[in-house]
């Protein structure tokens, strides 16, 4: 059975009971995707036991089979390797994956979608880069579904997860205006995260009164701000989840320590995050400990390069089981930090100051990482504030979009609870009733220049010593 686009949105609207009663068939048992979701949920879990040499054997079975398809079948992969001098004969040892060339998303973009796609049968097409507003887009099969299934489960079980659990999620999905609805194909309830909780509130706890959600599924940054509201403002809302509520499952965004731990201290519940992208190319999880990812290498092959001129490491992937548009070698765009290689095979990393981009630039130059600026020191904001978020203009200027927990002191000092010492940089702060949303529902840290920003009226910063830097 390929569930396309059509046929998806058709099995999410299906009314509780069946969703319910779908969620206790096993997906191992399931139509068209059984077979291969038992395949592929037994690679994963004995991946580890087959000794090094067998796993990169596996790699490069998949890798050469993945390049062969592409040049018999994709004009932009054959043109781009005949210009790099590569032939699939090169391709004899694990060791040799090193000499494909790595292509980046640029490249791809500025090539026509056909021309990097091959005719597959139930291809339908898919998109990455809503965050950004600068979307690639590509074509995925059904192929997809029981690999993609088969490792999320693998990780959600890492906090007891069972097949039949009810979810609720925080995620960008349009909702045409409605506080939440039912997915019927996942079994979980969608929460609108561009409605403010005060509107939906009533109607969940109405929900759970009669309903046991078990995983609470979604962005960090919009997990948080829920538990927060919860906690501040609906305390019986926040006591029935916690009576029910497993675990939780941190999708799409790095999750920001502050906010993992107001969610799991509100709660009281676990967390597992993972790292991942639409392409579904490279898929890697908390294996072990907060915030080291170990990448399945039966999912795609996940591998670091070197960014001398970065002083970084760049995250490659390269996809498995896409034949419609398949990503090989491909640049992330990510830099990380890598913790444990074994005989040139990447085991885990690190995402070294959340993903490129989010940075601002002081009167020097200097590139500053927002993740340092915002969480790595002490700011007493926030103990008045639940976001905040920046904006520049201009090198050597920033604006701090604030949106307070509550009322904020008469004649307030936003300078003074603001740590930036040993910054070549001004500030000025606006305050905000909400957090800046991208065009897919989440949080950055970063708001693009471009994008409107209404607010109260802005408080000017005074202008700061030309030398106050380190």
């Amino acid at each position: 059975m390929a569930i396309v686009p059509r046929l998806k949105d058709f099995l999410q609207s299906m009314p509780l009971p069946v969703g319910a009663a779908l969620a206790h068939v096993p997906y191992s048992w399931r139509p068209g995707i059984g077979k291969s979701y038992r395949t592929r949920k037994a690679e994963a879990k004995t991946f580890d036991t087959v000794g090094v040499e067998n796993q990169k054997q596996l790699i490069l079975d998949r890798v050469r089979g993945t390049i062969a398809h592409a040049l018999a079948e994709i004009p932009f992969y054959r043109d781009t390797y005949v210009k790099a001098g590569f032939k699939l004969e090169h391709l004899k040892s694990f060791d040799d994956i090193q000499h494909v060339p790595v292509i980046t998303r640029d490249q791809l973009r500025a090539s026509d979608l056909e021309s990097r796609s091959a005719p597959c049968q139930g291809r339908y097409l898919a998109n990455t880069g809503g965050s950004t507003g600068s979307p690639l887009h590509f074509y995925i099969t059904p192929e997809h579904i029981p690999n993609e299934w088969a490792h999320m489960h693998t990780i959600w079980e890492k906090v007891g997860y069972r097949q039949n659990a009810l979810l609720m999620t925080f995620k960008g999905r349009n909702l045409q205006g409605k506080g939440f609805v039912y997915d019927g194909l996942r079994h979980q309830y969608s929460v609108n995260v561009y409605m403010r909780y005060e509107k939906v509130a009533p109607a969940l706890l109405d929900l759970l009164r009669r309903r046991k959600v078990r995983y609470l599924h979604g962005y960090p940054s919009a997990l948080y701000e829920f538990a927060h509201f919860c906690d501040e403002h609906c305390p019986e809302l926040r006591d029935r989840l916690k009576a029910t509520l497993r675990g939780a499952f941190l999708s799409s965004e790095f999750p920001v320590p502050r906010y993992r731990d107001v969610l799991e201290w509100v709660f009281s519940i676990p967390t597992v995050s993972w790292y991942g992208h639409s392409e579904r190319a490279i898929l890697a999880w908390e294996k072990h400990e907060p915030f080291v990812y170990h990448p399945f290498q039966t999912y795609g092959y996940c591998e670091v390069a070197e960014a001398k001129d970065r002083g970084a490491w760049r995250l490659i992937g390269t996809s498995y089981f896409n034949r419609a548009s398949p990503f090989i070698r491909y640049d992330t765009g990510d830099d990380v930090e890598p913790v444990e290689l074994d005989d040139g095979l990447l085991r885990s990393f690190r995402v070294k100051e959340g993903r490129v981009g989010d940075f601002v630039v002081d009167r020097h130059g200097t590139r500053i990482p927002l993740t340092a600026l915002i969480f790595g020191r002490h700011h007493e904001l926030f103990n008045l504030a639940k976001f905040l978020q920046v904006r520049q203009e201009e090198p050597g200027r920033i604006t701090v979009l604030v949106v307070p927990k509550g009322k904020l002191p008469v004649g307030i000092n936003f300078e003074g609870c603001f740590d930036a010492s040993g910054l070549a940089m001004d500030l000025d702060f606006q305050l905000l009733e909400s957090p800046i949303l991208t065009p897919s529902g989440k949080v950055l840290l970063k708001v693009p220049v471009d994008q409107a920003v209404a607010g109260s009226e802005q408080v000017r910063g005074t202008p700061r010593d030309k030398d106050d830097s380190t």
